[in-house]
């Protein structure tokens, strides 16, 4: 997959200095996308034109199929498609799991529609790896000959709710992936009100930071382990990193060298970064890149239509209310929540406003194809 040349000079107009903790000196206001664009001057039309060929439509389905007739392996069965070729890389409370859905129906309803052998079907093997299983994803992680390493290196297909670099890991740095962010501060709400109680113990999400600072990650002792604190601070650029494979959270003092790593990959590594407030968009990038995510195919005898569903939204009951009823936590944070928030996920901020400048160009890049064609 290419890189192009000025990888930075988007980054560098928008990221404020970081202070030998990690933490931005300041917070400035999120320029608007068009004002960081044009000061990229010509620079944009060679950022576009690399984004036109990243972007362009492929569809293994149909490829899968052709390559079929020209084989001479055994053709009793069902038509495989090669591994390795494409992968979700799922952030919690992103929007991931309902990409997940779209996702799915796409891929399903493709497998007959772009059939022409009547008597082999094609065969899409995919399997998942998430945190959330958090045991058995470091097992698979760490363990050379752990069951799972086979299972990824025969799928085509994978849903990785990890960090880029288990990606890597299983040596799927060439196949395409595609990812979802969301505005940090309304993730990590999100998150919070997800696991109010099995995460961070019904208390105040103020009271959780609190404990994070003054115990590091001694503060798992208290609340949940796995990866629920670590949702809370950063979690976007930790997913993002490819170079560095670090879970302490409460260590910062290779945050430059995150943001970086995290800046490269989100803006060189995926054929398309959707963005979970521009969601309409999102699925017209995802179609173009991936025809077979059009919500409707033409010409199919299959009715489904593929739409984005809402998934995982905030439980109705908690258990953290009175006599374990529902503590009511409004759709947003206070103030004093919201700047909690931003203090811990100052590189998420400035990740999430390079990754919304990155999706202009995209826009920009799909419509300089379709211009083209």
């Amino acid at each position: 997959m290419m890189r192009f040349y000025c990888t930075f000079q988007l980054a560098l107009l928008l990221l404020s200095p970081l202070n030998s903790s990690g933490e931005g000196t300041n917070l400035r206001p999120p320029p608007r996308p068009s004002d960081a664009l044009d000061e990229l001057g010509i620079e944009q039309e060679d950022i576009i034109n690399e984004l036109v060929d990243r972007m362009k439509p492929r569809n293994f389905f149909a490829d899968a199929d052709a390559a079929f007739d020209n084989t001479t392996d055994d053709t009793s069965g069902n038509i495989i498609i090669p591994p390795k070729q494409f992968f979700h890389l799922h952030h919690m409370k992103s929007g991931g799991s309902s990409l997940n859905r779209f996702l799915g129906c796409g891929l399903s309803r493709a497998k007959p529609y772009y059939s022409t052998h009547e008597d082999h079907k094609l065969q899409l093997n995919q399997q998942r790896l998430s945190e959330c299983s958090y045991g058995y994803f470091k097992k698979c992680t760490t363990e050379p000959n752990h069951q799972c390493n086979s299972k990824f290196q025969d799928a085509a297909y994978m849903e990785y709710c990890a960090p880029l670099s288990a990606t890597e890991k299983f040596g799927w740095s060439e196949a395409d992936a595609v990812t979802m962010l969301r505005n940090p501060v309304d993730r990590v709400w999100s998150m919070f009100r997800f696991q109010t109680k099995s995460c961070f113990k019904c208390q105040n999400l103020t009271d959780v930071y609190n404990t994070m600072d003054d115990m590091g990650m001694d503060a798992t002792k208290k609340y949940g382990g796995g990866v629920c604190l670590g949702q809370l601070t950063n979690h976007i650029t930790r997913n993002l990193q490819s170079v560095i494979d670090n879970d302490d959270w409460s260590d910062h003092n290779d945050d430059p060298a995150r943001l970086i790593d995290a800046l490269d990959n989100l803006q060189n590594r995926f054929v398309v970064v959707g963005i979970l407030e521009r969601l309409e968009e999102t699925v017209g990038l995802l179609s173009h890149s991936f025809p077979w995510l059009k919500p409707e195919l033409d010409g199919t005898t299959d009715e489904r239509k593929c739409e984005f569903p809402h998934v995982n939204s905030s439980p109705g009951r908690n258990g953290c209310g009175e006599n374990g009823g529902h503590w009511d936590l409004p759709a947003h944070p206070d103030d004093e929540t919201r700047k909690a928030i931003e203090a811990h996920n100052q590189l998420d901020i400035k990740l999430y406003e390079v990754g919304r400048q990155h999706f202009e160009l995209q826009l920009k890049a799909a419509e300089a194809h379709s211009t083209d064609e």
